[in-house]
């Protein structure tokens, strides 16, 4: 029987010979998921493996989580959904909507003065919003109103 080591080996190698190059595993799997493809017929996955900073294999649970090696960390989504693409880290509405119009603001004290001007036609209580449509770029200040800023109206 001194031939079964000897075929061994040889099986070994023509397998290793076959295989494609070794692709490195992912750094993160995520899975257990209602991943949104986003591809031309918008089919929906299961598990996404992320290498480095992309994408590197979308599919069923079973398939993916099968790429993972020994640091490979692996994520149960729980059901949750996962969006590809969207780079933006907020959003921003195109604008209008309900609430205090400050569009057309340019000042901290153009806010306080729409603000306080809804504020005035308020119930007691009410909470006063601002709509979407403005960033505190626009204002000469450069920043958000603080607190004391708004603090400052009274009614």
């Amino acid at each position: 029987m001194a031939y079964r080591p000897a075929l061994f080996v040889l099986f070994a190698a023509a397998l290793s010979a076959q295989r494609p190059e070794a692709v490195p595993a992912p750094d993160v799997i995520y899975y257990n998921a209602h991943v949104v493809t986003v591809d031309d017929q918008f089919s929906y996955a299961q598990a996404v493996a992320i290498s480095g900073d992309a994408f590197s294999a979308v599919g069923a649970n079973g398939a993916v989580r099968q790429l993972a090696g020994p640091k490979t960390r692996q994520i149960d989504l729980r059901g949750m959904t996962v969006i590809p693409g969207l780079t933006d880290n907020h959003l921003h509405d195109a604008g209008g909507g309900p609430g205090v119009d400050l569009s057309r603001t340019r000042s901290s004290d153009d806010v306080l003065e729409a603000v306080g001007d809804r504020v005035k036609r308020a119930e007691p209580g009410e909470v006063v919003i601002s709509n979407s449509d403005w960033h505190e770029a626009q204002l000469k200040e450069q920043r958000l109103p603080l607190r004391r800023d708004l603090d400052t109206w009274r009614r």
